[in-house]
This record gives structure tokens, sequence and C-alpha cells, in this order.
């Protein structure tokens, strides 16, 4: 046990410890946002179906991570999606989500939304993890395993905080807008295309969709009370 101890890289298990910490607040906030409309005893199904939903995406692309980042446009397609469903979890829900018919149908939407979010997000979550880990696959396991208790805990807490104050539903929407735009400007494949895509102007990039997010929810926030 010992000499077991003794060839661990504690260096690197901390860090992958604190990627998760870090990253793993985001698919938590999708999920928080995405069930806070569900009637109650639907909310831990759903909060379930994303947790797990996240944690499979990311062992597969733990498992083609060489491959994906190759692959261009991957990231500029996730950035865009990201900014459709911030937009889309900030808004207020339609309808009596309590109608006995409309429950599996919304339950079903809520799990479809956290399934298009965590897709756009875990890719950033396993590299992350992946060059934390040096290609090592134990080591990469061991960021998923830990990710799974940290997405229960983050997702229940957060839920709890959006139901009880609604104006943080805005700053997560924001935070997810930010998100994206860091997924755009990190593309191999825009890079390629325009010269202005790179990683030194990301952060004014990331602040513009974090503002685009909350600015276009707002607007369609207004126009649907007037059309009521």
């Amino acid at each position: 046990m010992t000499s077991f101890l003794s060839t661990v890289d504690w260096v690197v298990i901390l860090q992958i410890v604190w990627i998760d910490l870090i990253l793993s607040g985001d698919n938590a906030i999708v999920i928080a946002l995405a069930c806070r409309g569900l009637p109650e005893h639907q909310k831990r199904i759903g909060m379930v179906f994303g947790v797990a939903t996240a944690i499979l995406l990311r062992i597969i692309f733990a498992s083609i991570v060489t491959l994906i980042l190759d692959v261009p446009y991957i990231r500029t397609v996730g950035g865009v999606l990201l900014i459709w469903i911030a937009i889309k979890l900030i808004l207020p829900e339609e309808g009596d989500h309590h109608q006995e018919n409309g429950e599996a149908k919304t339950l079903i939407k809520v799990i479809f939304t956290i399934a298009v979010a965590d897709a756009a997000m875990s890719l950033d979550n396993v590299l992350a993890v992946a060059a934390a880990a040096h290609g090592s696959i134990p080591l990469i396991i061991f960021g998923i395993v830990l990710a799974i208790p940290l997405l229960f805990i983050g997702s229940s807490f957060l839920l709890g905080v959006f139901t009880k104050y609604p104006i943080l539903i805005w700053f997560g929407g924001g935070l997810l807008g930010w998100i994206s735009g860091h997924l755009l400007f990190t593309d191999i494949g825009t890079q390629a295309i325009f010269a202005f895509m790179n990683e030194e102007n990301g952060f004014i990039v990331s602040i513009a969709c974090a503002v685009l997010v909350i600015v276009t929810a707002r607007i369609l926030t207004k126009v649907r009370k007037k059309e009521i």
C-alpha cells in the first residue's frame, strides 16, 4: 500500500480534483436551470438523467479524445448550441407543467436540453482532465468518477438556490454564454479561417456572448409578456 501511494503523482491528482470542481459546475448549472420548472416529484428524475448523460458523454469523449482534438468546427457548433440553450433556460416556463398529460413531454424536453448542453461542455471537461492526466487512462477514469458526486451535489444545491433566488437564473445563463465564447474562440477550424479568433481575444468574446444571452433573453421575455 505504501509503495502504491509513493508512486502516485499527487500534484496531478490535485489538478484533476481542481479541474472537476471548477468544470463540473457548468454542467450542474445546466441541470439545475433545466429542472427548475419540473414538478417536484420529477426534479430528482431529471437530475439523475442529467448527471448520467454528462458522465456517459465524458466517457465517450475520453475514449476518442485524441481524435476529437483534430476535428475542426466541433467547438464552434457546441458554442452556438450553448448560446441557444442558455437563452432558452433563462426564459420563464410556459404553460402549466403540473398537468398530467404534459409532465412526460416536459421531462423528455428537459432531458434532451441537458443532453445537448452536456455534449457542448463535456468536451472541454474531458480535454482539461486528459491534459492534466498526461494521457493516463486510470487518471482520466478517476476524473470522470470524481465528477459523479460533484454533479449530484452541485445540481441539487443550485436547484435550491435558483428556486429561492430567481434573479440568479440570469447569472447562470450569462455564465453559460461566457463558456460558449470560450468554445467558439478555441476551435482550430474557425481559428484557421479568422485570424482574430484566438485565445487572446477570447476574454472579450466571452463577455460579449454572456451579454448577448442576457439581452436576448430579456427582449424575448418582454415580447412574451406583451403577447399574454
